[in-house]
């Protein structure tokens, strides 16, 4: 690893607030069912990722948006706690939030999701360009469409890499997000099965065909696929005992980008990513169970797997 660490990882997107309910069994009615756990984190796509990237001992930054009410001001109190500089923060005065509502079912760990946007439109882009001098990644959800194009494009013009936490599809909106980044990571979802079946290299080559190099498709249980060039990687899951998924990728697209800024080789990096959202999934929420660094190495080492070592 090369001591890039210095460098920190900036994220453009979503941080909001998880509200979360683990119940018995979802299949049954209200009347009769029982909370099994219940929590309220921070969350969102970017939020959560940048919270791994500081957890794992990097340095980061988030540029989005929040409301002025209690939730927005929660929502950047649990940046400030993770060590996340928010310095780049719009707060809109009305606005509310964000707010996801999680649902989390006790009996098969299926999760449905209730969202509440918050009404948030900051007019104008967030976050100073100046500010990427010292980036060695920066991280992109789409959600903030403008800010997400200018500081990808000023990213690459300064040779850093832009990674892109996205759904699969092939819209507009989409083709557009991935024209501007070199790394795509994406989840397996319903949408890519009915599209390419059990093709997964082919949906990989889809999402190439679109701009970036280097394309991750994650599938839970089952690990991921990858294709970087003419290598395409198949990689199993890591066993643990599952809690809750909430999260999860989120953690992998933080670790992911932090292995950039280490250095790591492409097949380390997956292999280090892969474990640490493996190991949050041990907790309920996105950012319970997000691990330290020595863990995910110590974890590494007792599956066979040494960093630096491919």
């Amino acid at each position: 690893m090369t001591g890039g660490e210095r460098r920190k990882v900036v994220g453009v997107g979503l941080a909001c607030l998880d509200q979360l309910i683990r119940w018995k069994d979802a299949a049954l009615p209200v009347h009769g069912n029982r909370v099994l756990d219940y929590a309220v984190q921070g969350g969102g796509l970017v939020g959560t990722a940048l919270s791994a990237v500081t957890r794992l001992g990097g340095r980061a930054e988030w540029w989005g948006a929040v409301g002025s009410d209690w939730m927005g001001r929660m929502v950047l109190d649990s940046l400030t706690a993770e060590g996340i500089d928010v310095s780049q923060a719009r707060v809109i005065e009305g606005g509310r939030g964000p707010m996801v509502l999680v649902c989390v079912d006790g009996a098969t760990g299926e999760r449905h999701f209730l969202y509440s946007v918050g009404r948030l439109d900051p007019q104008s882009e967030v976050g100073s360009l100046k500010r990427l001098r010292d980036a060695g990644c920066v991280l992109v959800d789409g959600t903030l469409r403008e800010s997400t194009t200018r500081a990808a494009d000023e990213a690459r013009r300064l040779g850093v890499p832009v990674v892109a936490d996205c759904q699969w599809g092939t819209g507009e909106r989409v083709r557009d997000l991935l024209s501007h980044v070199d790394h795509a990571i994406l989840g397996e979802g319903r949408t890519l099965r009915q599209e390419v079946g059990d093709d997964l290299r082919r949906a990989c080559e889809i999402v190439r065909e679109m701009g970036p190099q280097h394309v991750v498709v994650t599938l839970g249980a089952r690990g991921l696929v990858s294709l970087e060039g003419d290598r395409f990687r198949e990689m199993p899951a890591f066993p643990v005992e599952v809690v809750d998924t909430t999260g999860a990728g989120d953690v992998f697209h933080g670790a992911f980008c932090y292995g950039l800024v280490l250095g790591l080789s492409t097949g380390d990096n997956l292999q280090f990513s892969s474990a640490t959202a493996s190991l949050k999934c041990r907790h309920l929420g996105g950012r319970a169970g997000i691990p330290a660094f020595d863990e995910v190495v110590a974890f590494l080492q007792e599956h066979g797997v040494e960093l630096g070592k491919a």
